[in-house]
């Protein structure tokens, strides 16, 4: 029976070091995929610091994220299905944007302070393009499937899109926009709140935010992060 006892007991007690290695590794591989994509995203805009955009002859602004942000890659069908069930606040954009580049010191500052996740979506490549020729408006790329799914989900939210010619023209594209930067708010598949661009009085994305401006950002972005509480 003491012998008995003893075999009981050492198997306890392996199985418990077993869940517990297991738990620690969990842990910490959990912390490299987030240090993978905190890294990732700070160097992917960073870089771009004292560059040239050469379409517009302009430096990239400057941005300053912290290697402890809270940011979080999914892709364009994760951020679909985030928009139908998920919680969460969905960050919509690329790096070479100028008004991405203007939100996102604020954005990740504020993310931090919250202790609120940034669940990025660059939308780059995905979303269509047209072109204006002759008089003529024609989509020169279509958007991928994911990003009308996108569009679907937040379509009470996008205004329609319109394209002016060199002299004033305004064509319809016929469909709505997602624009960058856009940020959107989601509670168990509900919208709480949307937040396109920066602030109204930066007419551009390559001006430097003042620090009132960065003030009325911030504010705007916690009311927007509170509202999923």
């Amino acid at each position: 029976m003491e012998k008995r006892n003893k075999i009981i007991l050492i198997t306890v007690v392996i199985l418990t070091l077993i869940v517990i290695a297991v738990c620690i590794y969990c842990i910490i591989n959990n912390n490299h995929v987030n240090n993978s994509d905190a890294i990732k995203f700070r160097t992917e805009y960073m870089e771009l610091n004292d560059k040239i955009n050469e379409s517009v002859g302009k430096n990239y602004p400057l941005v300053n994220i912290s290697v402890d942000n809270t940011v979080k890659y999914i892709s364009p069908k994760e951020a679909t299905k985030m928009l139908k069930t998920g919680t969460g606040l969905i960050y919509f954009g690329f790096s070479n944007c100028p008004w991405c580049r203007s939100l996102v010191s604020v954005l990740t500052d504020v993310a931090i302070e919250k202790e609120e996740n940034i669940y990025y979506v660059d939308i780059a490549d995905i979303r269509s393009s047209f072109i204006i020729e002759d008089g003529k408006l024609s989509k020169n790329k279509k958007g991928t499937k994911d990003y009308y799914n996108i569009l679907e989900e937040l379509d009470e939210y996008l205004d329609e899109y319109y394209l002016e010619d060199e002299v004033g023209n305004k064509y319809d594209t016929e469909e709505k926009r997602l624009y960058a930067p856009t940020l959107v708010a989601v509670k168990k598949g509900k919208i709480t709140g949307i937040h396109v661009g920066t602030v109204p009085s930066q007419q551009n994305g390559y001006d430097k935010l003042s620090n009132d401006e960065i003030k009325e950002l911030e504010k705007d972005i916690i009311k927007l992060i509170e509202k999923n509480k």
